[in-house]
């Protein structure tokens, strides 16, 4: 049997995964893999600025976290 994974991130886990990603880049050597660790970075943080404006555009105002 398949175990169902879910497919949808909240705001908060994808600038998780985007500053996980930045990290992982910044501990990998230059090269080809570094480079697709950077835009696959970039690719979570985008999404979570497109989806926290979404949501704000719905009325939907997602939990802010202090990070302080």
């Amino acid at each position: 049997m398949r175990a169902e994974t879910n497919r949808y991130f909240t705001v908060e886990q994808l600038e998780e995964l985007a500053v996980a990603k930045y990290i992982e880049a910044a501990l990998t050597p230059a090269g080809n893999e570094r480079e697709e660790l950077l835009q696959e970075a970039k690719r979570f943080a985008s999404r979570a600025k497109m989806k926290s404006w979404l949501m704000g555009e719905i009325g939907i105002t997602p939990p802010r976290r202090d990070y302080h």
